[in-house]
Parts: structure tokens; C-alpha cells; sequence
């Protein structure tokens, strides 16, 4: 605590800005962030441990609170306390004012610093625990054994069709180069794929991917209609752009109950064109079964997005999340 000298202005001030966080709390409404904040910057101004400072905060992660909602409400709090000094410093000498500003500057610290690394470990343990769930999923759908448990038990929604993609992902530069983890390198590419998925397939895509390619299902059903999901050449260019390397895949739809056969068909179809020496992009696998045995003149084209992909380390590098 601040100030050290019995009846000193100093502990007098620190008293009285300690009496005024404490009132401000026990004024506000109950239950809510805020109250919860102001009485957690009132008890960490008085030497209190910051474990109920991460306890809330991860308490929010998991209820979904917004990580700035949580800051802002411990800001507002020391706001009050410096505006509590403001109005208190006609009289004062300055070492008083500066001792009560020292003191919400290292409770704004504790309680940042504390709030920030809870709240993010649980989100990553909140993420983590939704992947799994979801590639559970994924592999019930892939094999056709297990589906209605298991959405049941998770609470995500089957969608009665889906886009089938297998997705082929070669070696980033990085992990042929001499003297690099190359597993680091592998995980890093795989990560910037992941998070490039999000954005233009949203949360119901399901993935099974590893460092070198996997499967993509993408809902087909009136719950996306609004904002329609679907593996088209623009996207396969964006997860290219986050890859740094070329990606190829081959793309098919089906009833839920076709996932299976739709997947080993298009990891076949994928293989075949990889060994063939065919262009990245995508193929759709209704125009292939024909064309996988032409020559190299007369096989179709992938469909090509309209704008290049990003294949040197020197060029415009998006999703890098490592």
C-alpha cells in the first residue's frame, strides 16, 4: 500500500481514495461486470491477491464476454479513481497526489496484466475443447457412423448436404530450408490455414486437416442461406495466399449420408492429379472421372480465381498467425 508514515497526508489520502473505490463498488448494481470490477479494484488497491481477478476473467471467456467489455469496465473503474484524486489534490502537496496516482497506475497494471492472461488462456482452452469437438464430428461424418449421438452430445448442427473438399497442401518453403524446426514451420502454415478457413466458410465449415492437406465439409442447408458458405476458387486462392504455397483440391456435394464415399472419391480424384503433375486449383469432381486420363492438352482446367497467389516469402503474406 501507499505511504509508509503513520498519519502521514500520504495514508490519510490513500484512505480516503480506498474508502471511495470501495463505495463506488458497493453502489453499483449487482451482479453484473461492472460491479464485479469495481469491487476487484478496490480489493486489489488494498494488497489483495489478483486470484479473483483471474478467476472472473476466465469465468467471462467461457460465458462469452468480450475481452474489451472486461479492460473497459476495470478502466472505468480507476477512471473514477483518478477523477477522485483530481477533486482531492486542491490542498494536497504534490508527493500525496503522486503517491495516490502511483498506486491506480500499479492496480491498473495488476489488474490488466491479470484479467488479459486469464482471459486468453481460457478462450484458448474454450477453442481448443470446440476443435475437438468438431473433428470428432468430422470423423463420425467421414466414416457415416455416430452422427446423431454425437451432434446431440456437442450441440452442433448437422446439415442435411454438404460440400465435400479434399485439399492437398504442399511443403512451405520454410520447411525444406536447412537450419529451421521444420515442424515448427509445418504447424505455422497449418495454423494460417485454420484461421483462413473462418473467414469466408464460417463456424459451421467442419475441418480434418494436418500439415500436408485434409478435408473440408461445408453445410449445404437453409441455416447459411443468409450468408451462403461454399468452396469456390476465390477461397482455395485465400487459403493459398495464408499456405505461401499453391493448394489443390478437388470439390463434390452430396446428402449427409454420401460424406463418405464423397471423401475417398475426392482424395482418389486428388491423388491422381497430384501424380499427374496437373496445376494447383480446383476441380470439381463431376468433371473428372472423364478427364482424369486425357493428356496434358486435352485435360480441363481448374477453375482459377481472378487474382494471383502468393507463393514467394517476399510477396504480400496473409493470415500469418506465428
Amino acid at each position: 500500500m501507499v505511504g509508509t508514515h503513520a498519519g502521514s497526508g500520504v495514508t490519510s489520502l490513500e484512505s480516503k481514495l480506498l474508502e471511495h473505490l470501495r463505495c463506488q463498488a458497493r453502489g453499483a448494481p449487482q451482479g453484473d461486470v461492472a460491479t464485479t470490477t469495481r469491487n476487484l479494484v478496490a480489493a486489489a488497491a488494498g494488497g489483495s491477491p489478483p486470484a479473483e481477478v483471474t478467476g472472473s476473467a476466465a469465468r467471462w471467456a467461457r460465458e462469452g464476454v468480450a475481452l474489451e467489455t472486461v479492460l473497459g469496465a476495470y478502466h472505468e473503474g480507476i477512471r473514477t479513481g483518478l477523477e477522485f484524486l483530481a477533486g482531492a489534490a486542491a490542498g494536497l502537496d504534490a508527493d500525496e497526489v503522486v503517491a495516490g496516482s502511483r498506486l491506480l497506475v500499479r492496480v491498473l497494471e495488476t489488474v490488466t496484466v491479470a484479467a488479459s492472461a486469464a482471459y486468453v488462456d481460457e478462450h484458448r482452452q474454450v477453442a481448443r475443447e470446440h476443435q475437438t469437438t468438431a473433428q470428432t464430428l468430422v470423423s463420425a461424418l467421414l466414416s457415416g457412423y455416430g452422427v446423431t449421438q454425437l451432434a446431440r452430445q456437442t450441440g452442433i448442427t448437422v446439415a442435411s448436404s454438404y460440400q465435400v473438399v479434399a485439399l492437398s497442401i504442399p511443403p512451405h518453403e520454410d520447411e525444406r530450408r536447412p537450419g529451421i524446426a521444420r515442424p515448427s514451420a509445418a504447424r505455422r502454415k497449418l495454423r494460417r490455414v485454420q484461421a483462413a478457413l473462418a473467414t469466408p466458410l464460417g463456424s459451421r465449415a467442419l475441418s480434418l486437416l494436418s500439415t500436408d492437406g485434409g478435408t473440408v465439409l461445408v453445410p449445404i442447408d437453409g441455416a447459411s442461406a443468409g450468408t451462403p458458405l461454399a468452396m469456390t476458387a476465390e477461397v482455395l486462392e485465400l487459403l493459398s495466399a495464408a499456405a505461401e504455397v499453391p493448394v489443390t483440391a478437388t470439390v463434390g456435394a452430396g446428402d449427409t449420408a454420401r460424406i463418405p464415399e464423397l471423401a475417398a472419391r475426392g482424395h482418389e480424384l486428388l491423388e491422381r492429379l497430384l501424380v499427374a503433375g496437373r496445376p494447383p486449383g480446383l476441380y470439381p469432381m463431376a468433371d473428372l472421372p472423364a478427364a482424369i486420363g486425357r493428356d496434358a492438352a486435352g485435360y480441363d482446367k481448374p477453375q482459377q480465381a481472378r487474382s494471383s497467389v502468393v507463393t514467394s516469402p517476399n510477396d504480400h503474406r496473409i493470415g500469418r498467425t506465428a
